[in-house]
């Protein structure tokens, strides 16, 4: 009787005590990988590389010259590395993408087509500009879940139009 009870015992702390001891070894690791000092660096790398964009990247990348909106957009450094900004009903922005040739390669090899990638939604997914010669400036939304396109904003200059004054009430 004995045997069994140990080898229920064992078999407990296996399947059991085991899977515990590996979450709880998994949760001290990453906490120290979040620390306040390291969240705070990180923070300050996407604050830099938002800040920074490179425009000769871009314009390659839209195949076409940077609208001025966007050139505005990204001056606003306290609007682009906002983060949870209400756009309409439906649609909050996340967070701005950084625009440079690192997070253009990252965007197109997510998307699986030529774009430039402004923002996220809250939900993930993807708000850019198609590229192109022939492109207008308007602004689509991408669905990750579902592949659904449809237009998020008419222009650069309608979405500033629309951030500006909601990222003022934000503050």
């Amino acid at each position: 009787m004995t045997d069994i009870v140990i080898a229920i015992l064992a078999i407990a702390l296996l399947f059991v005590g085991l899977p515990i001891a590996l979450l709880r070894a998994r949760d001290v690791i990453l906490r120290r990988r979040r620390s306040p000092e390291s969240l705070r660096a990180a923070r300050r790398a996407y604050e830099r590389r938002i800040s920074e964009p490179d425009w000769a990247c871009v314009s390659r990348q839209l195949q076409r010259r940077v609208p001025e909106a966007l050139r505005d957009l990204y001056a606003d450094v306290a609007l682009v590395t906002s983060r949870d900004l209400r756009y309409s009903r439906d649609h909050s922005i996340s967070s701005f993408e950084a625009l440079d040739q690192q997070a253009i390669v990252d965007a197109t090899s997510w998307l699986g087509f030529e774009a430039l990638v402004l923002a996220t939604t809250d939900g993930g997914d993807a708000i850019y500009l198609r590229a192109g010669s022939s492109e207008m400036d308007t602004l689509y939304l991408t669905y990750h879940d579902g592949g659904d396109t449809k237009v998020f904003a008419e222009s650069v200059a309608t979405m500033l139009r629309v951030l500006r004054p909601a990222h003022v009430q934000a503050d």
